[in-house]
């Protein structure tokens, strides 16, 4: 049961946060609510309390309850976000790391779905996730797909600024796998989903190699082996390709008509076509000679990728971190057939597949957050 001084001290802490986080000094509170510069100060340093009437005034001010001016846990809880094309995970944590509630919503990449659908998404799963604890209370850090670009995250941010968090951030979805595959080491990550894309990560810098967006990347991605996916069933219609099991395979999963199914592939995005890349990693392990063929042009762009951020280290003596993140790499071909390509290459670095979900590392990214504001 907090005491009086617990209170006093809540007090403190919560109108110096509430004051900071509005971006105004103590003389312009004081100002706004009729007391002197000093009398601030003093709430702030010496854990002083006010008369009910100037907590009304102050508790204005902050557009928070009174309630809210007193509370002692002022971050006791931490959200991490982790949005990708195919699904966006949340998982809340309280201050001893216990996940109390972990979820998922559809993907938000904003560049697939559109900045509206993406902000509904987070907002629900905020919702859900948050539903017993006041939001006053939680610290949050979203690594969204799309997210690299600063307008995507500046429309986030105003978002989640309304629902009064007492911090938040919003940033990549790889700076989730950045923290919870390499934490404040050097190296390499990839996340290899329904997008794929490649971070450098050096003490000197942080560089991004592809993961410009389908139209644009030139493979090596969930939707891009789901299409040639699709691609060799209709090349096998048409006679300008083989039918094999791959064909086969997805022919049985079709009760339309060709026009229907164009109609259908189209209407269901990115997320539907990336959905038949693992009819190519399933059918070449039983050999299919179209499903190898894609396969191998896939891992072949991924490799090359891995070789291009290789590059940024090549006055390092020592093998380099390869983190690699996503839907791709729980199918069991993908390590194997990646390392024979890389060949040689495998001797400078050391390729190895994310054992925790990516929105640990969001979890890991709000609790920084937090440290660095109560430093500040």
């Amino acid at each position: 049961m907090p005491n009086k001084n617990d209170y006093e001290k809540a007090f403190s802490i919560n109108v110096r946060r509430l004051r900071k986080k509005l971006n105004i000094t103590q003389k312009s509170l004081a100002d706004a609510i009729g007391y002197s510069e000093k009398t601030v100060s003093k709430w702030e340093t010496e854990g002083s309390v006010p008369s009910i009437e100037a907590l009304f005034r102050v508790a204005n001010i902050f557009r928070v309850s009174i309630l809210e001016l007193f509370r002692c846990d002022e971050a006791t809880y931490y959200l991490g976000i982790d949005g990708g094309g195919t699904k966006t995970e949340f998982a809340l944590s309280d201050s001893n790391g216990k996940i109390v509630c972990r979820l998922f919503m559809d993907g938000c990449n904003p560049n697939t779905v559109g900045i509206e659908r993406t902000k509904r998404i987070i907002e629900d799963g905020i919702i859900q996730a948050c539903k017993d604890v006041p939001l006053s209370s939680v610290v949050v850090y979203a690594g969204i797909a799309g997210c690299a670009s600063e307008i995507y995250a500046d429309e986030i941010k105003t978002m989640l600024e309304k629902m009064s968090f007492a911090a938040f951030d919003v940033g990549s979805d790889n700076n989730n796998i950045i923290a919870a595959g390499l934490g404040n080491n050097e190296g390499i990550t990839m996340i290899l989903g329904t997008g794929i894309c490649s971070y450098v990560v050096k003490k000197e810098e942080t560089k991004r190699i592809a993961g410009w967006g389908y139209l644009f990347d030139n493979g090596g991605s969930a939707f891009h082996i789901g299409r040639d996916a699709i691609n060799a069933y209709f090349s096998a219609y048409d006679g300008t390709g083989e039918e094999t099991t791959l064909v086969q395979r997805i022919k049985q999963t079709f009760g339309y008509s060709n026009e229907e199914l164009l109609k259908y592939l189209y209407s269901g995005g990115n997320k539907l076509v990336s959905s038949y890349a693992m009819y190519v990693f399933e059918e070449a392990e039983k050999g299919d000679t179209v499903s190898v063929s894609i396969l191998k042009k896939h891992i072949a762009e991924i490799a090359r990728l891995v070789r291009a951020s290789l590059s940024h280290f090549s006055d390092y003596d020592k093998k380099i971190p390869v983190i690699l993140g996503g839907g791709l790499t729980n199918q069991a071909l993908l390590l194997p057939y990646l390392l024979d390509e890389l060949g040689d290459d495998i001797k400078s670095c050391s390729i190895q597949v994310l054992d925790v979900p990516p929105v640990n590392g969001a979890l890991e990214l709000a609790k920084a957050l937090w440290r660095k504001r109560n430093n500040e």
